[in-house]
């Protein structure tokens, strides 16, 4: 006879050393680690503890959200049978540990993030940076433990909280020395969870209008840059050498963009403290959900909003090279490197 049970899974991020484990074994849930976001990994950690409640460890490299699919891939197989015993799976909340001590430095950094012991299929290259991975684990959590408040001063601490507030404006915020903290436990996991996730992140919710409001007291804001006319590449590359220091310290930036010199491609533009990324998306050109143009939210310190846009507005076509068309945008000189569009 098979008996069934439920399974709360549980997910804790962050970079080596943030304190991860004094966090997850304070929670009070049973505890196991994931070395990669494969199903089979994810699987065989919940199967062989045979838990009603667990939190499972990703590896400081590894996207959060991939980690939650393979949650949900369980998911839908119904139930994780083992023997004679069956758990219907439940995804809980997300949770990442920030250290205090340290997050001014590593968003600053374009070193890259360890690498898994266990690479899944969909990380390719290995270019992710120690800041990508902060601002992923930030963006893709329901709750974020700054840790470590003890090695920190009380100001840095009031700033990291008001940036996490900026990038994730709904995520439960909680200080913490060793995994512990004074207030309250962190609230029980929502409904829907992954749905709410995707909604979740600050520049989603900056470009929906929805954001909180961007200037802080400690000068920490966003900017959203909005225009309908497409980014001439020479230019925008200038502008990305040579001038993102003069409006302000960006430290993370995220939404759509088009270049003139690939007109039929909606490309993704992701930055993560001094590091920029530009892929292309698989929204269609004249799809009406598609921008024509620019709608990009900046994250930073003392960001000047009137010079940042003035800085990008010099980016734009002109309205003589506007006119000219796909065909003559095509002929710009374009020194990024080619997309994959496949």
């Amino acid at each position: 006879m098979t008996t069934s049970s439920r399974c709360t899974v549980n997910l804790i991020s962050g970079l080596t050393g943030a304190g991860k484990s004094s966090t997850a074994r304070a929670s009070g849930t049973t505890f196991i680690g994931v070395d990669g976001s494969d199903h089979g990994s994810v699987s065989n950690a919940i199967a062989s503890t045979l838990p009603t409640d667990v939190m499972l460890e990703m590896h400081p490299s590894v996207v959060p959200i991939e980690v939650a699919v393979s949650v949900m891939a369980l998911a839908g197989d119904r139930a994780l049978r083992l023997e004679q015993q069956s758990f219907d799976i439940d995804i809980g909340n997300f949770v990442s540990v920030i250290d205090a001590s340290t997050f001014w430095t590593d968003i600053r950094s374009d070193a890259l993030a360890p690498i898994p012991p266990v690479l899944c299929v969909t990380h390719g290259e290995h270019d992710r940076t120690i800041a990508d991975a902060l601002v992923e684990q930030i963006e893709w959590a329901s709750v974020v433990v700054i840790n470590k408040t003890d090695l920190s001063t009380a100001a840095d601490c009031a700033d990291l909280r008001d940036f996490v507030r900026l990038l994730n404006p709904s995520s439960h915020v909680m200080f913490a020395r060793y995994g512990r903290s004074a207030s309250s436990p962190w609230p029980p996991p929502r409904e829907k969870m992954l749905d709410w996730l995707q909604q979740s992140p600050g520049w989603i919710r900056q470009l929906n209008s929805e954001g909180l409001p961007t200037i802080g007291r400690s000068g920490l804001g966003c900017v959203v840059y909005r225009d309908l006319l497409p980014f001439h590449p020479g230019r925008l590359a200038d502008f990305l050498s040579t001038h993102t220091a003069d409006a302000g310290e960006i430290l993370r930036s995220r939404g759509l963009f088009r270049l003139a010199s690939r007109p039929h491609t909606v490309g993704s533009w992701n930055s993560a403290g001094p590091t920029i990324g530009f892929e292309p998306t698989s929204m269609g050109s004249h799809d009406p959900e598609s921008p024509w143009g620019q709608e990009i939210a900046f994250f930073g310190k003392d960001l000047d909003a009137a010079a940042l846009t003035a800085n990008l507005d010099a980016c734009l076509l002109t309205n003589r090279e506007f006119v000219g068309g796909p065909i003559e945008w095509r002929s710009l000189a374009d020194p990024f490197p080619a997309w994959d569009v496949n």
